[in-house]
């Protein structure tokens, strides 16, 4: 145990404090503590009459600890926090300028990552999961014209603030169910999504009831110069890299349907694609001509000029309790696809199921079961086995990596939420090589409890 004091140190205070409401009511603890929306409350009315001016201010804190008991590189227990501060600001209080706001979001990161360093998954085990550090992830304007019905921002932005995204895949926290598998493993330097953002422009019209079309431009690079394999966070170190002239990408979706918010049985569908003007390596072969896994290689992979990705989501609302409509079951589907000569993970799907009070009297409680796959590159495996064949190495062929999650999501005050999580990852890595072996590394189980703060 002593080797891993600050994450035992962190559990027993998480545990403990899953008791502080009871033990306050006891007390009788000041008024409202356990019934207002933030934690910090209202600063003594600063903080609603600043947002009557119009400034918005907000933030909150994740902390857990989480480990891999079994399976993995390595088995290890971190602690890791993120606390997160938002700023917005409405020019049409401050300035009687309609339509334009102001967004800014900071990250401030601690802990190891337990899938990176010791599980060796290919995605990331936690959303939060990045290099310690403080950075800006979010920073625009934006601008509403035509009666509201579209928009323009232009700034640092996260590509998965609005693209991609599933309302109930947000319950999960294996990272893959956020900035998707298929996305974060083709991308260079992962693209532009947690913890990264960068430069660019987004559009947004609604031509009609319940459709919207989004089109976005960006850097396409978060971290350039990041030399293959290594933590692309070493050059964004605080999220500020503004680069006009790497090659870009292009993001397009059209949405149809309801929000899950929606009277009724609520459905979304969301059609996109993804196009990226940049250079990408071949899985399979080398610029000599020679497959990367001979000997005689020149180890450099064969350069691929562009890249495209096409991507579906579904959300549907299945149940809905008609005594008590925020009692529901949701369910969501997303897919990637696009060429297996220059990514990695070509083929990549998650789903998953929520049901929102499923204990009767906990209305707002959800517990969620979800599954992300993804398929590694025909091409990358004919490279494992030709290294297998030439005596390169001895295996294994990398097929794919499979994660299931199960997850619960405690809301034990308006600003306190509580999440126990389990998760089963198969072939991590996509079945990588164990520590020089011809083994893969072995499927692993990954156990933590959150605490989410609303400050």
């Amino acid at each position: 145990m002593a080797r891993y004091p600050s994450a035992f140190l962190l559990a027993a205070l998480m545990a403990a404090s899953i008791s502080v409401p009871v033990l306050a009511e006891e007390a009788e603890a000041p008024k409202g503590l356990w019934e207002r929306d933030t934690l910090t409350g209202d600063w003594g009315g600063l903080r609603s009459q600043a947002e009557d001016a119009g400034l918005k201010i907000g933030g909150t804190y994740t902390a857990e600890i989480l480990g891999n008991p079994k399976g993995g590189n390595k088995q290890r227990a971190v602690a890791t926090g993120n606390l997160q501060l938002d700023l917005d600001a409405d020019f049409a209080k401050l300035a009687d300028w309609q339509g334009l706001t102001f967004h800014l979001t900071a990250l401030s990161l601690h802990g190891r990552g337990l899938g990176s360093n010791f599980v060796g998954s290919l995605f990331a085990v936690r959303d939060i999961e990045a290099a310690p550090n403080t950075r800006i992830w979010s920073l625009w304007l934006q601008q509403k014209f035509a009666g509201d019905a579209a928009s323009i921002r232009l700034g640092q932005m996260p590509w998965q603030d609005e693209f991609m995204t599933s309302a109930y895949g947000a319950t999960f926290l294996n990272g893959a169910f956020g900035w998707p598998g298929g996305f974060s493993a083709n991308l260079v330097n992962g693209g532009g999504g947690y913890p990264f953002s960068t430069t660019g422009a987004r559009l947004s019209v609604q031509p009609m009831d319940k459709t919207t079309l989004l089109f976005g431009v960006w850097d396409g690079d978060p971290a350039a110069g990041n030399i293959r394999g290594q933590d692309p966070s070493r050059k964004n170190t605080d999220g500020l890299n503004v680069r006009l002239k790497t090659p870009p990408v292009y993001l397009m979706e059209a949405d149809y349907g309801d929000d899950k918010d929606a009277e009724g049985l609520p459905a979304m569908l969301k059609l996109g694609a993804l196009i990226h003007s940049g250079r990408f390596d071949d899985p399979h072969w080398a610029t000599n001509g020679v497959s990367l896994g001979s000997p005689n290689s020149s180890g450099i992979p064969a350069p691929r000029r562009g890249n495209w990705l096409l991507y579906g989501v579904a959300d549907v609302m299945l149940w809905r309790d008609a005594d008590a409509p925020k009692r529901n079951i949701g369910a969501f589907v997303r897919l990637v696809g696009g060429p297996d000569d220059r990514n990695q993970t070509p083929y990549y799907a998650d789903t998953g199921l929520n049901w929102q009070g499923l204990i009767e009297d906990r209305e707002d409680d959800i517990a969620g079961i979800g599954l992300a796959y993804g398929r590694m590159s025909r091409a990358l495996a004919a490279q494992d086995r030709d290294s297998i064949r030439t005596g390169n190495s001895f295996g294994p062929v990398r097929d794919y990596e499979m994660v299931v999650e199960g997850t619960y999501r405690a809301q034990i005050t308006p600003w306190w939420t509580v999440v126990p999580d389990a998760q089963y990852i198969v072939h991590p890595g996509g079945g990588a090589a164990w520590q020089g072996t011809s083994s893969r590394i072995p499927d692993a189980w990954v156990l933590g409890l959150r605490s989410v703060f609303k400050l």
